[in-house]
């Protein structure tokens, strides 16, 4: 492991993958192909995808005291995450994510938060000086909202850099943009936050620069296969992704954010960090699952250069 500490503060929720040849209209049931279970969670996702590119990970979060969150444990250590501020519920489940995939790799998913939802802030109270010595700390939108929005402003005053990955989307309050160094964004989230319809490259910058006009100091919005749109106050730029057979899009957004904050820990600019990011997504959505897509740093390394 290289490069300076991230913490990401997130969800953990174990998937269950249904593969199959379409996915259901309301009402309807469709056979499935497969079925196979993995570690999920954006926060989790994030946070082993930054492992993976050999950037030095902690984990901050709440798992249940059941066979899923024991999962979660020695997944972790397997990847050489700290786990140290981790903590297990006795009153409740594991998050739970179910997944519906088809041929072309599109998917729907309902997540169960459970344990998810009982960090509170007195728990990021109890982590501030391992908050304070992180170079950047990610938060996404699968806990309890009211404690991500204390850890964004709690974590800005520490003088550390913040990452919201605002998924899945909501409005913030409005108080809160000054506080996120970056936010990233898909097409769905860009446009419930900003009430922009983001479909192209053009309306990603117009969705970018409302965002950084409302006091983020950096947007990244994703455009899946297309790549994503990069806005700051000194101005934007486009980065598409490479053409490739895709699969599965599952957990390809977990693993730009990984991509991004495990080059920007090891000292990468913006543009090569979003460069990374992007070929980091683009490559996994070739593979099944989103742990077991997660490509090794090299893998990235030499897909961008072909």
């Amino acid at each position: 492991m290289s490069g300076k500490m991230i913490s990401i503060i997130g969800s953990y929720n174990v998937g269950l993958f249904l593969k199959g040849r379409r996915l259901p209209e309301f009402g309807e049931t469709v056979i499935a192909d497969t079925f196979h279970e993995g570690g999920g969670g954006k926060g989790s996702n994030q946070a082993i995808a930054c492992a993976m590119f050999e950037a030095n990970t902690r984990f901050i979060g709440t798992l249940g005291a059941d066979k899923y969150g024991l999962d979660a444990l020695e997944m972790y250590r397997k990847h050489d995450i700290d786990t140290d501020k981790i903590q297990i519920d006795t009153t409740i489940h594991s998050g739970i994510s179910i997944i519906l995939i088809d041929d072309h790799g599109n998917n729907i998913i309902s997540v169960a938060p459970g344990a998810n939802l009982n960090y509170s802030p007195d728990d990021l109270d109890d982590a501030e000086d391992i908050l304070k010595a992180s170079h950047i700390v990610g938060f996404q939108l699968e806990n309890d909202h009211s404690m991500v929005f204390y850890g964004i402003k709690k974590v800005k005053e520490l003088g550390v850099m913040t990452f919201l990955d605002p998924a899945p989307a909501v409005e913030l309050p409005i108080e809160l943009y000054p506080n996120i160094d970056i936010i990233k964004p898909n097409e769905t989230e860009a446009t419930i936050l900003t009430g922009i319809t983001v479909n192209d490259v053009d309306s990603a910058e117009d969705a970018g620069r409302d965002l950084i006009a409302k006091g983020v100091n950096m947007a990244i919005v994703t455009l899946g296969k297309e790549g994503a749109v990069y806005v700051s106050e000194s101005g934007v730029r486009y980065f598409p992704a490479k053409h490739v057979d895709a699969i599965d899009s599952t957990g390809a957004g977990d693993i730009f954010s990984g991509g991004l904050l495990a080059s920007l820990s090891r000292g990468y600019t913006m543009e090569e960090a979003i460069r990374f990011a992007t070929a980091a997504a683009t490559l996994s959505t070739t593979r099944l699952g989103v742990i077991e897509s997660i490509p090794k740093r090299k893998d990235v390394e030499k897909f961008m250069q072909r």
